[in-house]
């Protein structure tokens, strides 16, 4: 689904990432854990799509869904149905529609006329995508993840962390994609919410078959993730290992920095050595 070789990633003259090969299949779940400032959200821009490498290369097969770190940086305007349309390219349309909609309601004689012209044409533009179905389907995946009806016609920006969250989330699945990445989907979210978000994405991948990439400075968040982890230091990836593998013998010493600190705070987490599968 997506592999790489030897990459490099850049911000301006600085060196974030070097050297990256992975290969990702379809059904794995794999982790990239690393302290802030490795590399790793850069490397999940690229691996995305978003971004092009500075060097080596990327492979994609297949739909590929993307949480980013932060959901409000590059926020555009619409609603939170308009947004999870977006997934399929369907926002415009159904904005459009809206806006003549508004025209319609106060236009008279032959504006009026006109207006519904137009209406009709864009309608039929929007059915003709699957505009309806996918509507219906874009509300209810927000309400299979939390969102309440009440905000479906809201401004995403208008929402809270959380709720931005769980819409992040209905963005990235509602294409229907074989490859789910998040970066970091837990940060300044609250513990309740923290485990709320996670079950919800753990329970979304299983559902789906779907191929998992999970990206964090928290090893005992991305343990209870994921079968497979990566070990991100100063733009290298300095381990990679299965997760019983890492926690009973880690390789590298910053791995074992990171199991250290993840044993000392296993009580956020009881489960973290648990296997996402099991």
């Amino acid at each position: 689904m997506i592999s790489t070789q030897a990459l490099e990633l850049r911000a301006g003259a600085r060196l974030l990432v070097k050297g990256v090969t992975v290969r990702i299949n379809s059904g794995d779940r794999i982790g990239f854990v690393g302290r802030n400032g490795a590399g790793k959200s850069t490397l999940a821009k690229v691996l995305a799509g978003e971004t092009m490498p500075a060097g080596g290369a990327v492979n994609r097969t297949g739909k590929i869904g993307y949480l980013p770190q932060d959901p409000r940086t590059g926020d555009e305007p619409g609603t939170v149905i308009d947004r999870i349309l977006s997934a399929r390219d369907l926002d415009q349309i159904a904005s459009r529609m809206r806006a003549v909609e508004e025209e319609m309601a106060t236009a008279q004689d032959e504006a009026l006329e006109k207006a519904m012209d137009r209406y009709t044409r864009v309608e039929a533009e929007f059915s003709a995508a699957g505009g309806y179905a996918a509507t219906a389907e874009a509300e209810a995946i927000a309400t299979s993840l939390g969102v309440s009806e009440a905000v479906f016609g809201n401004e995403l920006s208008t929402l809270s962390g959380g709720q931005r969250q769980r819409v992040g989330l209905a963005i990235a699945i509602a294409c229907n994609p074989k490859l789910l990445i998040v970066d970091e989907p837990t940060t300044a979210l609250d513990v309740t919410v923290q485990s709320e978000v996670l079950q919800t994405i753990n329970e979304l991948v299983k559902q789906h078959d779907t191929s998992l990439i999970f990206i964090s400075h928290d090893l005992p968040v991305v343990s209870t993730m994921v079968e497979t982890i990566a070990v991100m230091q100063s733009g290298n990836c300095v381990e990679q290992a299965s997760m019983s593998a890492l926690f009973d013998q880690p390789q590298h010493e910053y791995s074992k920095r990171l199991v250290d600190l993840a044993r000392a705070t296993q009580n956020r987490f009881t489960t973290f050595t648990t296997k996402a599968t099991s």
